[in-house]
């Protein structure tokens, strides 16, 4: 793999304009404590004369070995090249069409440009640090306040993604061609590598749900790869989802006293069933106790916000996506995401200096990451939920 700074300053080289262009450019290494897998990251700082300081933040690819193929690297950055590139002008050109008021609108983080040559994939954004936002601890329970801005951010991602199939349904299907998730071939090792991450799970369960769990991931027949994937297909509505809606994909900033935020990272956008992306965050990012109290407010509000976010795009929520599909999508994804988090959760929750190393390791083993408290905690939490839903 080329040098990260190498590739950085000749694609900076092609994007950056003057008088930044030629000005001095300062490179600082970051991490995400354990928060990104794919990516080494870097803050950029570009000083030029008579002009302010052109602040960057750039990802480079930092994958190699088996996962390198497995997660399709080269895919994840052209994806997200094409959501910010194309998929965004849509979105914001729908937005303007309907004038669509700015604190009702979906943002994306400026985007300056990217690289798709094997190895050196790059994307290059505006420093939202910069700007005010800020991370959430993605080891803390996300509260209502940080819930409930983020499920309304989630509501009007998904709410464009109705306009466009209503408003172009020529482009929204080549979208939706475009954005179809390739199915992983059949792999034995990686098959015995999912078994170990499933038993690791079973055994911090209480003992009282764990045939629950055996027989739930029982069900799902590992030579059906469309059941063993089904979390990342579209049920009777296609939408075109983010895939990773976590708490560490996420930036938040306070304006005006109202809290706004400002979704990262659309590697994973894919066209599947909205309901992914809004379970994918409470089972990610909650504990049982804000499950307790919030489970089905955190559910209702993004109805709610998406029947707001449509109608401002003109459409009728009973028209698109109504509460009788909604509710009944729900039910069959809430299984899916429990499957799902068997698989994220030790990777979301993974202590910094534990952390597979993706651009060292590149195996499948470095996948099988032992369980932690933490993890214990939230997902016999996450278990006992879905026993007292019926789920299981």
């Amino acid at each position: 793999m080329a040098d990260a700074e190498t590739v950085l300053n000749k694609l900076l080289d092609r994007i950056v304009e003057e008088p930044h262009k030629s000005g001095i450019r300062s490179f600082i290494p970051l991490t995400s404590g354990g928060g990104n897998y794919t990516s080494a990251l870097f803050k950029i700082t570009i000083t030029a004369k008579n002009a302010d300081d052109l602040k960057l933040f750039a990802k480079v690819a930092d994958v190699k070995g088996q996962l390198r193929d497995l997660m399709n690297v080269k895919l994840l950055f052209d994806t997200e090249q094409f959501v910010y590139s194309e998929l965004g002008k849509t979105y914001e050109k729908i937005q303007d069409k309907h004038n669509v008021a700015p604190e009702y609108r979906f943002t994306f983080p400026k985007f300056y440009g990217g690289e798709s040559v094997e190895e050196q994939e790059t994307v290059v954004f505006e420093d939202l640090v910069s700007k005010g936002y800020s991370t959430y601890c993605r080891f803390k329970s996300i509260d209502w306040e940080h819930a409930a801005t983020a499920v309304e951010s989630l509501a009007r991602f998904h709410a464009l993604s109705f306009a466009f199939e209503k408003e172009d349904p020529v482009n929204f299907a080549k979208a939706l061609e475009k954005l179809k998730y390739q199915i992983p071939e059949h792999d034995d090792n990686l098959r015995e590598t999912g078994i170990k991450i499933v038993d690791d799970a079973i055994q911090v369960t209480k003992e009282e749900h764990k045939e629950a769990i055996r027989n739930l991931m029982a069900a799902v027949d590992d030579s059906t790869q469309e059941e063993v994937y089904q979390y990342k297909l579209p049920l009777s509505k296609p939408v075109l989802c983010h895939g990773d809606y976590r708490v560490s994909n996420l930036m938040f900033q306070r304006q005006n006293g109202h809290l706004k935020t400002m979704v990262l990272d659309f590697q994973t956008c894919h066209v599947g069933c909205a309901l992914i992306d809004l379970l994918y965050l409470e089972f990610t990012g909650t504990d049982e106790e804000f499950r307790r109290e919030n489970h089905q407010k955190f559910i209702d509000h993004y109805f709610q916000e998406l029947t707001r976010a449509l109608g401002r795009l003109g459409l009728d929520v009973n028209d698109v996506y109504p509460r009788e599909l909604f509710d009944d999508e729900l039910r069959q994804m809430l299984p899916v995401t429990l499957r799902l988090s068997i698989f994220v959760l030790p990777l979301v929750l993974v202590e910094a200096e534990l952390a597979p190393q993706f651009g060292k390791d590149g195996d499948y083993e470095s996948l099988a990451i032992s369980p932690n408290h933490l993890f214990a905690e939230r997902f016999s939490g996450i278990v006992s939920d879905c026993v007292r839903w019926g789920v299981i």
